[in-house]
């Protein structure tokens, strides 16, 4: 029995420094699909603080904002999305997350439900989840279907697949830099496609889908968790060019047969409700950007709100954690939004913003008597007796004008922007130099640099022309 005990103890010692090992061996997916920070953020959620859980793909990462649910119905929400998530991905994630949550309400992204996930999607869902039963029967689901041990292997110790990144691991591989911030499983994108080509689906043909007989057991099973645990379970798609009406079909018929709750933001009737437009609500990727990804969770949020008792957590202690998280998305949705604002009024306002202090260089421009050329410099409250001098400049800091001069002989000045940032400007020159680096774009008119006081970064350089006398917006 002494011996038994022996190779037991030893087997299990091995089995976690193995696994400790391979934690080091497993990529850092800290891209802007954040697949490694989104999991490693999860299990440090204060234990049962979550309302609302949201699985799937890539759908999700850009799709779902929980601090948004936060901000307009006091939901905490978090989502866990990977790239091309398999929906047996899903349900373990399901599982894990009630482990030590105690959520009203699952949102899943049902793309999945129709496509494989390669290899190193699944390992995105998979690699960096705590060793529980759920990874296992994941693992061994991923195995039974591939007929490999040694894909069964591979993926219950990573360094038997990852041993080759020996040469790579260095301190970056413990501390690695994040191209993208993680606000509680969503990354930030605000291109815009302008993709015209995307046609909304109409429910005008009867024909459904084929779902994989593994993948159709799995959704059934998540349904029927889901009921045991008294879990709300809600079927979402967002915008996709791939989708159609065959999908639509098929899974408007499950979530009928389970009296189950689908928006699929694809069709034509409910994307008029959201006011979606793919155009406008997309970028290049096929991804919702922060447009979109405001719309359609909103949305999700106002059903939530009507259908599920939830309590409101703003302004409780022990959420203060979603009020700093709240701060910085705010702050940082700020900056990503002025940077597509072309509409000359709309720009105006936005300088006027607090938390941005706004350098402007006038830039070898005519003086205008037009309405639109007064009511700009009124907006920004500049003085207009100093605007028609041949030099100048201003400062507005939080919609204030904290510093303004207008001569007919150049100004040099060298001051600080946040106390601390060196900022020259010479109006001679047209020229904004910001801590060494020069950020004016020389264009007729207006030269302006935004600066964000709260994030400490240059939001973008930009100008504001007049074409007969009308405001025009450049970058």
């Amino acid at each position: 029995m002494k011996n038994i005990v022996k190779a037991i103890s030893f087997l299990v010692i091995l089995i976690i420094v193995i696994d400790f090992v391979g934690q080091i061996f497993i990529p850092r997916w800290n891209d802007e699909w954040i697949a490694t920070p989104i999991i490693k953020d999860f299990y440090d959620l204060p234990k049962n603080s979550l309302d609302v859980l949201a699985v799937g793909s890539s759908q999700v990462v850009r799709g779902f904002s929980g601090l948004e649910l936060y901000k307009n119905y006091g939901i905490s929400a978090y989502g866990i999305g990977t790239g091309q998530q398999s929906i047996q991905s899903s349900y373990a994630w399901i599982k894990e997350s009630t482990k030590t949550q105690n959520e009203k309400v699952v949102c899943l992204e049902i793309k999945m439900l129709f496509e494989d996930t390669p290899e190193e999607q699944n390992r995105k869902a998979l690699d960096n989840m705590k060793f529980s039963s759920n990874k296992l029967e994941s693992i061994i689901d991923i195995a039974w279907k591939e007929k490999s041990y040694e894909t069964f292997i591979s993926y219950l110790f990573p360094i038997t697949r990852f041993h080759s990144r020996w040469k790579e691991i260095g301190s970056e591989n413990f501390i690695e830099e994040i191209k993208a911030t993680n606000y509680r499983g969503y990354s930030l994108e605000n291109e815009v496609s302008g993709n015209l080509d995307y046609v909304p689906v109409e429910n005008n043909i009867p024909y459904d889908a084929f779902i994989e007989e593994e993948r159709y057991e799995c959704i059934n099973n998540i349904i029927k968790y889901c009921k045991e645990k008294n879990i709300g379970l809600i079927f979402f798609k967002m915008l996709d060019m791939d989708w159609d009406i065959e999908r639509h079909n098929r899974v408007e018929k499950i979530a009928k047969e389970n009296d189950i709750t689908f928006f699929d933001f694809n069709m034509k009737d409910l994307m008029n409700e959201v006011d979606l437009l793919y155009a406008a609500d997309t970028s290049r990727n096929n991804h919702l950007n922060i447009y979109g990804a405001e719309k359609t969770t909103n949305y999700l949020g106002e059903y939530i709100k009507e259908h599920y008792d939830i309590e409101d957590k703003r302004g409780k202690d022990e959420y203060k954690h979603l009020d700093r998280q709240l701060e910085q998305y705010n702050n940082d949705v700020q900056n990503a939004k002025i940077v597509n604002i072309f509409n000359p009024n709309e720009y105006i306002e936005a300088l006027n913003q607090k938390n941005f202090t706004v350098i402007l260089v006038k830039n070898n421009l005519p003086n205008a008597t037009t309405l639109e050329y007064n009511k700009m410099i009124n907006d920004l409250g500049l003085d207009i007796s100093k605007v028609y001098k041949s030099n100048y400049y201003a400062i507005i800091e939080d919609g204030k004008v904290i510093a303004e001069e207008g001569a007919d002989q150049n100004i040099h000045l060298e001051t600080m922007v946040d106390t601390v940032r060196p900022v020259i400007i010479d109006t001679q020159k047209a020229s904004i130099n910001f801590e060494g680096t020069e950020q004016s774009n020389f264009h007729q008119g207006f030269d302006v640099l935004v600066y964000n006081n709260k994030s400490n970064n240059v939001v973008e350089s930009s100008y504001i022309n007049f074409e007969n006398g009308i405001p025009v917006i450049g970058r």
